[in-house]
């Protein structure tokens, strides 16, 4: 039952929904999104649980039912709303899940005699990209970045996996919880480590926190690419041992026309708005000494199959955003040699004990 849910509904109301479930030891938690297809009516974010069962059959009850503004479709408190607004509001929804393999049958009932249903889809996010990529030697690498835009974002995998955030490859989904939890329990425990306090009221420091925690190996839904080629390379590279170089393997390197991207779409940088979106963020570097070197931004996304999301958004609207290169292993040995040579090493890129180390063990193993 656990994953990304999304798909229509028709009933008293008709529109689209996205469904974001975890899985907890004993029950499964979430938000429903109910987003009417009339925009004079209300839009609802129905948070629940659900014990778990042995069977294909589920049913949550909410737990908080908060209206979504208008725009970027985010969640404000039913209490701000006016009282006619508020009076067409249920404050009881019982939402019902059969599920039938990456399909479920949804129904939503309410206290004040609403009904909806419709099928949703499951979100397939595992496995290896499906992009057809563009083969390519370091050499010719090398002499297409140099001829390419200079406004272009890069980000270097060892393998061809699909792009998806940290938060999403441990199947976690649920982003108001992990602002409710995951954060709060990290904003305790970090400040005693950082000399700088963070205050998450302020949407900056907010943001550069939650980068912090990524760049310390947190699961967040950020995803990391940095201004330069050659970063890309180094990370596409960096896992890759000495004796792999005879593989047959290609390493991935993806290129994000974000310009674009931020031209055609409009950029929602709040984490628990409804609307599905990937927006690209220039965060702080607060006490993250790790950015600069990187020449690092990042992609803020609730959505679990980013790769899917962007093909779907080139088909709508004509331009293409994402492009994926493949370097072979066996320009392991170059590759890191001519980054070595151009500063680009474990040391420079990770400042202190850990990036002396690895970029030590580069040179001596």
């Amino acid at each position: 039952m656990k994953g990304q849910w999304s798909g229509v509904f028709q009933g008293t109301n008709e529109g689209t929904s996205i469904v974001h479930i975890d899985e907890l030891a004993k029950s499964y938690s979430g938000v429903a999104y109910f987003f009417d297809g009339d925009s004079t009516k209300v839009s609802l974010a129905v948070h629940f649980v659900c014990p778990k069962g042995d069977g294909t059959y589920f049913k949550a009850k909410s737990v908080q039912i908060n209206p979504l503004m208008y725009e970027f479709l985010t969640e404000i408190p039913r209490e701000t709303v006016s009282p006619e607004v508020q009076s067409t509001l249920p404050k009881v929804v019982e939402i019902s899940f059969q599920i039938n393999g990456r399909e479920a049958e949804v129904q939503a009932t309410t206290d004040i005699g609403t009904e909806v249903k419709g099928i949703l889809t499951q979100s397939v996010c595992d496995g290896m990209s499906n992009l057809v990529p563009t083969r390519m030697s370091w050499k010719e690498f090398k002499a297409y970045v140099v001829g390419s835009e200079h406004n272009l974002l890069y980000r270097g995998q060892a393998k061809s996996w699909k792009l998806q955030t940290s938060f999403h490859r441990r199947e976690r989904y649920d982003l108001t919880r992990f602002l409710r939890e995951d954060i709060v329990q990290l904003h305790r425990l970090l400040s005693a480590k950082t000399k700088h306090v963070f205050d998450l009221s302020i949407p900056q420091e907010n943001g550069a926190f939650i980068n912090l925690a990524q760049h310390h190996g947190y699961p967040t839904p950020l995803l990391d690419w940095s201004y330069s080629p050659f970063v890309a390379a180094f990370f596409a590279f960096r896992d890759i041992q000495k004796s792999e170089s005879n593989s047959t393997n290609h390493v991935r390197i993806f290129v994000f026309d974000h310009a674009t991207w931020r031209g055609v779409f409009k950029q929602n940088q709040n984490l628990t708005s409804g609307q599905r979106n990937l927006s690209v963020i220039d965060l702080l570097a607060i006490e993250n000494g790790r950015m600069v070197p990187q020449q690092a931004t990042t992609t803020y996304t609730n959505i679990a199959d980013i790769e899917s999301y962007l093909i779907e958004r080139e088909e709508m609207s004509g331009y293409k955003f994402l492009l994926a290169i493949d370097i072979p292993y066996t320009e392991r040995d170059q590759v890191m040699k001519e980054l070595t040579l151009m500063g680009l090493t474990a040391g420079s890129l990770f400042p202190g004990l850990d990036g002396t180390c690895e970029e030590l063990k580069e040179k001596m193993f």
